[in-house]
């Protein structure tokens, strides 16, 4: 459900990185763009779906309330896995635009 959200505002870093690559002097921005929303989406779903995936499989024998830390730890993982994957697109794009000269 929250990738319905995340879904469209990806698209439209990568169309922005795209854009932003058209132009000599906003040229750096582009990998910022699409390798920092890139990673992070692709972490953000890495992560939520392992816990969808290991959660009820480890939770199949208790108690009512650990349904809801399961669901706590889906949107924290969303989140957790979506600054974690940027801060690593963000390093990765620093390391492109060194290697192209586009500082």
């Amino acid at each position: 459900m929250v990738f319905f959200f995340v879904l469209p505002v990806w698209f439209l870093c990568v169309a922005g990185g795209v854009v932003l690559c058209c132009f000599k002097t906003s040229r750096f921005l582009a990998s910022y763009f699409v390798l920092g929303s890139t990673g992070g989406i692709a972490l953000a779903l890495a992560l939520s779906s392992l816990v969808l995936w290991a959660g009820p499989q480890l939770l199949k024998n208790t108690e009512t309330w650990a349904k809801w830390v399961l669901i706590a730890s889906y949107l924290a993982d969303v989140v957790l896995g979506g600054i974690i994957g940027w801060v690593a697109g963000f390093v990765a794009a620093r390391r492109v635009n060194r290697l192209l000269r586009w500082d």
